[in-house]
C-alpha cells in the first residue's frame, strides 16, 4: 500500500518538487529502501531527525522520542535550496550546452 501511494505522490510532484515523509524507527530502514527504489538514490536529499518530546520517557536508558523525516526530490538536477544554487546550476547547464 505504501508503494502505490509513493508512486502516486511522485507523479503528482512538479519536476522541482520535494517530498517529506515522516516515520518512526520501526519502519525507517524499509522506507529508505523503498524511496530509493521509487525516487532514485540520486534524488535523496536528507534524513531529518525530529525530536517529538523532551525527557527520557519510561525507559531511562534508551530515548525513543524522535521520528525520521526522509526528504527526496523528484529530480535532483532541478532541486535547489537557494537562489545562489539555482544560478550556479543554470550556469553549469549553459556551459554544458556549448
Amino acid at each position: 500500500m505504501m508503494n502505490e501511494r509513493l508512486k502516486l505522490a511522485k507523479n503528482l510532484l512538479k519536476n522541482d518538487g520535494v517530498i517529506f515523509v515522516s516515520i518512526d524507527d520501526n519502519e525507517q530502514a524499509y522506507l529508505k529502501v523503498l524511496m530509493d527504489e521509487i525516487f532514485g538514490e540520486e534524488n535523496f536529499v536528507t534524513n531529518f531527525i525530529w525530536q517529538k518530546k523532551s525527557g527520557g520517557g519510561l525507559n531511562k536508558l534508551i530515548y525513543e522520542g524522535h521520528e525520521y523525516i526522509l526528504c527526496y526530490s523528484k529530480n535532483n538536477y532541478n532541486f535547489c535550496l537557494s537562489e545562489k544554487n539555482k544560478k550556479m546550476r543554470s550556469e553549469e547547464h549553459t556551459s554544458e550546452l556549448q
